[in-house]
């Protein structure tokens, strides 16, 4: 059975309207989907905008591009929600090979509220176009595989096994980029290495 719900949780993360179901779509907006897959054979799909996106390119030359949605309850704490995608190699358009069911990013969905926090971990195929000129990107995520990794404090465990999807139009800001996931590193600790599936 596959059906739509708005989300949200409460105590912990009370402020945040967890991928709550809208409707239309501004343009150049960063945006996610998420199909949330449950025991029984239930998925419940949820979509979420989010304000800020980020991206720079590191000193070898992959790509880190940072989404952040914030958001609160009257008299509750702030809440965060983080989206984190790292390449590990680069498409080059015309010239590699590439489809939807290859694996090129990692991919890191973290909720945050507090001192209290959970993240959800995978990998996924993102495609994108580097407008060089204004310092842009339009990308795509396409689907990624995550599970609950990384708990800190009595954060609730929101999803089992989840697939996030999206599209996101980032701007060039390195110290946002650095700012961000240094917060989050504070809170969760480093990320585990990813080792590639041997096939």
């Amino acid at each position: 059975m596959t059906h739509s719900r708005a989300l949200s949780t409460s105590a912990l993360l009370a402020a945040a309207a967890l991928f709550a179901a809208s409707s239309g779509c501004a343009p150049r907006e960063t945006r996610f989907h998420i199909v949330d897959y449950r025991e029984g054979g239930a998925a419940t799909r949820y979509t979420q905008a989010f304000e800020d996106c980020y991206f720079r390119f590191d000193g070898v030359g992959q790509l880190d591009i940072v989404a952040r949605h914030q958001s609160s309850s009257s008299g509750g704490p702030l809440a965060e929600q983080i989206v984190h995608i790292r390449t590990f190699w680069l498409s080059r358009p015309g010239q590699t090979e590439a489809d939807a069911t290859m694996i090129n990013a990692t991919v890191s969905y973290m909720i945050t509220s507090a001192a209290t926090g959970a993240t959800f971990e995978g990998s996924g195929f993102l495609s994108f176009n580097h407008d060089r000129r204004r310092d842009r990107i339009r990308a795509h995520l396409e689907l990624s595989s995550l599970l609950p990794l990384r708990r800190v404090g009595s954060a609730d465990r929101l999803f089992d096994r989840a697939e996030l999807s999206g599209a996101l139009f980032a701007r060039r800001d390195d110290a946002r980029v650095v700012s961000i996931l240094n917060e989050s590193r504070r809170l969760f600790g480093p990320l585990p290495d990813y080792h590639p599936p041997q096939g």
